[in-house]
């Protein structure tokens, strides 16, 4: 199956087991208190996995114009129609795109690029990335990229615990391969911010690295605090005052870094 089709199988779901719970809602929404600042009204965006648009609209619905990239072309017609069922078709437009094939960039550079909860861990060329991101991005813009980490605190003790050491320890190879609905695979990397720190110079001025689910679960034990509101309150709690902080944002779910596009170097 192609990494096409795979993604197409995963779109057909992704809202229901993901974007709707109430963990992802909170997460993501803090994702966008990170993002408000750089995308004032007027701006122009690209974002890297739009899956089924939520970033996108969100963007759109603040006046950011947004270049919405996916690999699935199931995902971008859920875009388009969310876009256009919203009267915003007009600030998104989608466009097909593979982080392991990338295009040149021919149209006129954005003020920033984003990729929320794991686009990147797609493909291992983080120096390419960085490279065709220098294309894309103005001088003085910037990136913010979520990308699952190499180490996740509450996914090695849960599966532990429940004795599956094989998805408890799996990001601790590196790579492993992702089962998708209906029979999918791929391939996921998990770099550290120091590969990417690395990655991205000298185009990129490192700025700042987050965590992002810490306290609370990833995806596949979301359901354990969606069900108890109760335990919830504590960890949002927790997940707000501490998980930007050493040595909690390397027990992260996902990380969020944060970089500034220099002037000195074109990517050519």
């Amino acid at each position: 199956m192609s990494n096409n089709a795979a993604f197409d199988t995963l779109a057909a779901v992704y809202d229901r087991d993901f974007a709707e719970s109430p963990v992802s809602r909170w997460l993501r929404e803090r994702v966008w208190g990170w993002l408000e600042p750089h995308f004032p009204e007027g701006s122009t965006a690209f974002e890297i996995g739009c899956a089924g648009g939520i970033d996108a609209l969100w963007m759109a619905q603040r006046g950011v114009k947004v270049i919405a990239a996916d690999i699935s072309p199931f995902m971008l017609d859920q875009t388009k129609a969310k876009a256009e069922a919203a009267n915003l078709g007009h600030l998104v437009t989608p466009l097909l795109f593979d982080l392991n094939h990338l295009p040149e960039w021919d149209s006129e550079p954005v003020d920033g690029v984003y990729s929320n909860f794991g686009p990147v861990n797609c493909t291992r060329d983080w120096t390419g990335l960085g490279r065709f991101l220098a294309r894309a991005v103005k001088p003085g813009g910037y990136v913010g990229l979520g990308v699952i980490s190499p180490f996740c605190m509450w996914e090695t003790l849960w599966h532990g615990l429940h004795l599956d050491f094989r998805t408890a320890f799996r990001r601790f190879k590196r790579e492993t391969i992702a089962t998708l609905p209906g029979g999918g695979t791929l391939p996921i990397y998990y770099p550290s911010p120091r590969q990417f720190v690395r990655a991205f110079q000298p185009y990129f001025q490192f700025e700042r690295v987050r965590g992002l689910g810490v306290f609370l679960p990833p995806s596949d034990a979301f359901g354990v605090v969606d069900k108890r509101p109760r335990i919830m309150k504590p960890l949002i709690a927790a997940e707000t005052h501490l998980a930007d902080y050493w040595p909690f944002r390397t027990w992260t779910d996902h990380y969020w870094i944060e970089f500034t596009r220099t002037s000195s170097h074109s990517g050519d």
